[in-house]
C-alpha cells in the first residue's frame, strides 16, 4: 500500500461548492489523502501538473461538467491521457447521458454522481474506489517485481548455459 498521503483533485466552478465538498472529504479522507481544490478546468489542468510533477500520486479527480470554457467530459478526457490510472468522478447536476457517456469512453469515468449528493454514499463510493486503486497500484508494484526477478534467472539461466558449454 501507499506509505504517503494521496491527493483528491476537486474542480468546481461555483467556490461554495468546493468549499463544501472539501471540507466533507476532508472529515473522511483527510488523514490519508490531501484535498486539493480548483475553480476551473483549466486552473486544474496546471494544479494536477504541478502535484504529478513533484512525484506525488493523484488518486481521484471529482469533477463538476458545467464549467466555462471546458467542460468536464473534455477536462477527464484531457486528465485521462495524462493519467489513466487516476479515478474520475464526475459530480454534476446537469450532465447529460451523452456528457456521461463521452467521459466513460474518452475519459476514464468510474463514477456518476448527482448534485445534491449525499455525503455518506459518496464516501463509500470514494473509499471503495481508492481501495481498488491502490490495490491496482500494488499489484503493477509487485508485477514489476515479479519482471525484474524473471530477467535475472533469465540471465543466470543464460550464464549456466553458457558455462556448461564451455565445459564440455
Amino acid at each position: 500500500m501507499l506509505s504517503t498521503k494521496g491527493y483528491i483533485v476537486c474542480v468546481d466552478d461555483e467556490v461554495s461548492v468546493l468549499e463544501t465538498l472539501k471540507e466533507q472529504l476532508l472529515q473522511k479522507f483527510g488523514e490519508t489523502h490531501y484535498i486539493e481544490t480548483a475553480d476551473s478546468a483549466e486552473s486544474a489542468l496546471c494544479l494536477i501538473d504541478e502535484i504529478h510533477d513533484g512525484g506525488e500520486v493523484i488518486e481521484l479527480i471529482i469533477s463538476d461538467q458545467v464549467m466555462p470554457n471546458m467542460k468536464g467530459d473534455k477536462f477527464l478526457e484531457e486528465i485521462h491521457k495524462k493519467l489513466p490510472e487516476s479515478i474520475k468522478v464526475l459530480l454534476t447536476g446537469q450532465a447529460g447521458l451523452d456528457s456521461a457517456i463521452r467521459a466513460i469512453n474518452h475519459g476514464g469515468l468510474s463514477r456518476y454522481v448527482e448534485k445534491p449528493w449525499n455525503i455518506e454514499s459518496l464516501s463509500q463510493d470514494i473509499g471503495e474506489l481508492i481501495t481498488k486503486f491502490r490495490q491496482n497500484l500494488e499489484n503493477l508494484h509487485m508485477l514489476n517485481e515479479l519482471n525484474k526477478k524473471i530477467k535475472e534467472l533469465e540471465t543466470e539461466n543464460e550464464s549456466l548455459k553458457s558455462n556448461s558449454s564451455n565445459n564440455t
